[in-house]
Order: structure tokens, then C-alpha cells, then sequence
């Protein structure tokens, strides 16, 4: 007798092979069989007709970090059929260092946290003592830890830094981080010398660890952004995962098709390459990252002074950072408000929309509100349009190519309800199913859809026992109504679950029963 049965289930394996019919066996945290078990009994039995079966979706890139902490029913995730996220993302991460004042630089801090680990190892012990959702693994975020050797992260490391920075990368992949993940356009991974990364890389080469890239840039110089990280692949041998890879508004119009010509030759010389992006056209990131990397020095404190400082601000505006053409050219009408703690009334308009509702200059609305947030800035998230379709499709159709959210798990109730989002946070995957599975122009079948939702994301992140329906395996399992799947968020009412996800099991723990949240709390952490 298995504990659950899916019967009737049309099967999406997460390989990519052709779809077949067959019977799926769930005992304790494992899929115990696949076949034919209409003669056997079941304490529950889910009918799957007219519903693929795929593995549970992985999203490995998140900043899922600290949300967790504060909800840990990870609903944005659920309801979309994703049952393992990998946080630590772009550089930031909550362990090893877990000051107050590195969470304070990070998405979803709360004053409310209390710091009660002081390791990698010891996040994942608060994670599965609190109990989560959904499964968790982490990157060791590159700025985060390199604030631990060198006084607010900035400046040149010297040899006894960079030894120690090693030091520290080796205890915490040993501990169980995935690997290094580094955003080079922020501060202070924008201090990091190619030399330092190289080093870092092949640290995590030694532990066979990935190596998740936010790079330097992606509009006008690409290309320098890609190669250096290409480059510090070839000569460490470490498994590269250019995170985010499409071009941005300002980058030529060859510059999707050179990126894969990059890759595509370091792959032909034996290196480990993947890309993902986000499957829109609208690309998130902290508002507070537009500043110049001189605001950032001294702290918090002291950036919130130059904040209210009319000179500082003038020299602001004059030398911004080079992150998104979008505010170099003030194109202010391309970039929207995503999140405000505090100022919902705010979201979803576009920065020109919001200068004219506060009776400023755009730039200055973006000085103000920082300040107003304070301690919460890092929570101030907006989108630009910059990543265009052609690129997207350029990019996606390739074998290689997985998909994220660049997001974090939240929830329409309790104690997130309140944050709101770009489209990606409540629903990138059925996006990436509308545009590119089944519309019109759609690029891949079910099971290449699902494959790179799963098995090559698994594969990626080196996950031994997920993205894979295989017995044996853990009991990840979603099951979609294809004729269903929608997003229903927008910029206007972002908060809205997406439809089709029927089903998720996470191991073994029914969590999502006929589109609905069963209160489950049966997640992992996902540490080897």
C-alpha cells in the first residue's frame, strides 16, 4: 500500500524525453514507483487526468534569503509549482556574514529578524528548526562576505585578505553553500579585481561548486562583462552560471547573438557554461543600486546624509551608476515602481508618473524615497523595460538556457502582504509557459519546457535527488492543467496567484491540493 498514488498522469520526466503515460508512488519523502498500479491501493489517490506530471519546479536564483525568515510558506513559490529555491543570489547572502549591518544591504530585511545564526551551517539549522515550504539551498554571496575582511568591502584586497576571504568561501562550501555568487555591478563587488576572483573561483572549483555570476556590465560594454568571467571559468575550471544574461537597453543589436558565440566557444574548449534569465521584458533590481559608489562609503548612516544633502544629491545626479542606461538617459517613463515599504500607493507607476505625483524631478522622487525608507532602502525595488524580445528569444532557445525569477517568495496574506513586485514574483513560470511553451510562437514543447525547469536546473546546481521523476528520488511533484496556466499578475495588482498549478507535493507533503494551500511545511534545505 503506497501512501499517495497519481494515477493517470501524463509525465513530463524533467530529461527532456517524450512524454508517457504511467502511474506515479509516493512512500514517505520518495517517488517509490512509476508504472501501472490501477490493481493497488493508496491512503490517498490523486486523479491526474488531463494533467502533466513534471518534477517540482527549481528556481536557482532567488533573494529569498530573508523573506523566508519572516513567512516561511514560501506561497509565491507553491502556487507556481516551484518546490526548491537556491538564495544567496548577486553577490548578497545572510551567511557567513550575518551582521545586522550586511542584512540591512539586503531584499527583505525586517527589523523584526532576530540574528540568531553565525554560519552557513547555522542558517540551515534555523531554516529546518523554523521549517520551511519549500526546499532551500544558498549561494555565499561574494560583496556579503567580502565585507568580513576589508572594512565596508571596499578598496583592493591584500594577500593576507584574499587568503582569508579563501579561508572563509572553503568553511562555508564545506558547510554546504552551492558556491560563490558575486554582483559585480554592485557595490562592493564592483572593488573586486579579476585576480581576486580567480582565486575566489578556484576555491570553489576544489568542491566542485558553481560559480553565479551577476556581471559587470551588460549594455554598452557586454562583452567585457561576459569575457572576464569567461575567462575566469577557462583558467579555474569552476562550472560558470551567467546569471540574468540578457543585454540590456543601450546594447547593440548584435549583442545576444555575440554573448552565445562567447560561450558557445569556451564550451567548444571543455568549460562548464550556463545562462538563465528572466522570462520578461521587465528586469527588477534595487533602486539604491542607481547610486554612485561613492554614496555607499562610510555605511548606511552616512549615505542617508548625503542623501539629504542638496550638493551631494547634484553630484548624484551628474555621476550616477552606470547600472541601467535607462537612468542615464532618463527614461524615466521605462522604469516602474515595484516596491515601497510604506507607499503602496506608489507601485506600478513609472518613475516619470511619480515625480509628477510628488512635484519633483524623477531623480530627486528617487532621492527622496530612499531617504524616507531609511534603514528599509534595500527594500525599495523597481523594474526597467530592458531586455527585448528578439534578445530574450535569442538567448532562451538555447539548450542551455534556464529560467529564474530574480525574486523573492512572498505571500498576498500575512506578514509580506504587503510587498509587491514585478510580474516575476508572482508569476515567472507561467509566463515562461505562456510565451514560450504554449502561444502562438511558442519555441519548445512540454518536455523541453520542463526540462528546463528542472533537470537541467538541477544538473546545474549539482542536486542529486531532484528535477527528475526517477524512483527514488525525492517527491517533488507538480501537476499542471496546461489549458489553465495564466499569469494574472501586472504592475496594477501584482499580488494575484497565477492559475494551473494543481497540484505540488514537496517530499512527499502534499502542499498545493486543487490550486489551494494545504498549510504544509515540508521543505529541505538542500546542502550537498
Amino acid at each position: 500500500m503506497f501512501e499517495y498514488l497519481i494515477i493517470n498522469a501524463t509525465i513530463a520526466d524533467g530529461s527532456g524525453s517524450p512524454l508517457y503515460n504511467a502511474d506515479v508512488a509516493v512512500n514517505g519523502d520518495k517517488i517509490e514507483a512509476i508504472g501501472n498500479f490501477s490493481s493497488m491501493e493508496a491512503a490517498k489517490i490523486i486523479d491526474a487526468q488531463d494533467l502533466f506530471l513534471c518534477p517540482g519546479f527549481i528556481d536557482i536564483h532567488t533573494h529569498s534569503d530573508l523573506s523566508l525568515l519572516t513567512d516561511n510558506r514560501a506561497q509565491t513559490a507553491l502556487h507556481q509549482g516551484v518546490t526548491s529555491e537556491i538564495v544567496g543570489q548577486c553577490g548578497y547572502s545572510c551567511a557567513p556574514n550575518c551582521s545586522l549591518e550586511n542584512l540591512k544591504t539586503m531584499l527583505g530585511y525586517d527589523n523584526s529578524i532576530e540574528i540568531s545564526w553565525d554560519s552557513v551551517q547555522g542558517y540551515f539549522d534555523l531554516l529546518e528548526k523554523n521549517r520551511t515550504a519549500i526546499n532551500v539551498g544558498a549561494m555565499t554571496g561574494h560583496g556579503s562576505t567580502r565585507k568580513m575582511v576589508i572594512p565596508g568591502g571596499c578598496g583592493t584586497l591584500d594577500d593576507d585578505q584574499l587568503s582569508h576571504f579563501c579561508d572563509i568561501l572553503d568553511t562555508a562550501l564545506s558547510q554546504g553553500s552551492k558556491g560563490l555568487s558575486v554582483g559585480l555591478e554592485y557595490e562592493p563587488g564592483i572593488y573586486s579585481s579579476t585576480k581576486e576572483l580567480t582565486k575566489l573561483c578556484e576555491v570553489v572549483a576544489e568542491h566542485n561548486g558553481v560559480f553565479a555570476a551577476h556581471v559587470r556590465n551588460r549594455d554598452l560594454h557586454y562583452d567585457m562583462g561576459f569575457s572576464e568571467v569567461l575567462g575566469i571559468a577557462r583558467r579555474t575550471g569552476v562550472c560558470l552560471e551567467i546569471s540574468h544574461i540578457s543585454p540590456k537597453f543601450g546594447a547593440p543589436e548584435d549583442a545576444a547573438r555575440h554573448a552565445v558565440d562567447m560561450i558557445e566557444r569556451c564550451q567548444d574548449s571543455g568549460v562548464e557554461v550556463g545562462m538563465d534569465i528572466i522570462p520578461d521584458n521587465w528586469g527588477p533590481t534595487f533602486m539604491v543600486s542607481a547610486l554612485p559608489p561613492w554614496a555607499f562609503e562610510g555605511g548606511l548612516s552616512k549615505t542617508m546624509v548625503r542623501l539629504g544633502n542638496k550638493k551631494q544629491r547634484q553630484l548624484m545626479k551628474e555621476g550616477p551608476s552606470e547600472i541601467w542606461q535607462l537612468v542615464l538617459q532618463k527614461r524615466w517613463d521605462l522604469i516602474r515602481l515595484v516596491n515601497v515599504p510604506g507607499r503602496s500607493e506608489l507601485s506600478g507607476k513609472t518613475m516619470h508618473e511619480v515625480g509628477e505625483i510628488l512635484g519633483c524631478d524623477p531623480h530627486d522622487a528617487m532621492f527622496d524615497l530612499l531617504l524616507e525608507a531609511g534603514d528599509e532602502m534595500a527594500n525599495i525595488f523597481w523594474a526597467g523595460y530592458n531586455f527585448a524580445e528578439n534578445f530574450q528569444r535569442e538567448l532562451i532557445k538555447r539548450p542551455y538556457c534556464g529560467l529564474i525569477s530574480d525574486a523573492q517568495s512572498v505571500a498576498n496574506d500575512g506578514p509580506l502582504a504587503g510587498y509587491r513586485g514585478a510580474r516575476s514574483v508572482y508569476g515567472w513560470v507561467p509566463l515562461f509557459f505562456e510565451k514560450y511553451v504554449l502561444g502562438d510562437n511558442a519555441l519548445f514543447s512540454m518536455a523541453e519546457g520542463v526540462r528546463r525547469l528542472t533537470g537541467l536546473a538541477a544538473q546545474r546546481l549539482r542536486i542529486k535527488d531532484r528535477g527528475f521523476i526517477r524512483p527514488g528520488f525525492k517527491a517533488d511533484i507538480t501537476l499542471v492543467n496546461p489549458e489553465r496556466i495564466k499569469c494574472n499578475a501586472s504592475f496594477e495588482n501584482p499580488c494575484v496567484y497565477p492559475d494551473g498549478f494543481e497540484y505540488v507535493m514537496v517530499n512527499g507533503s502534499l502542499a498545493i491540493n486543487k490550486g489551494q494551500y494545504q498549510g504544509s511545511l515540508g521543505g529541505q534545505t538542500i546542502r550537498h
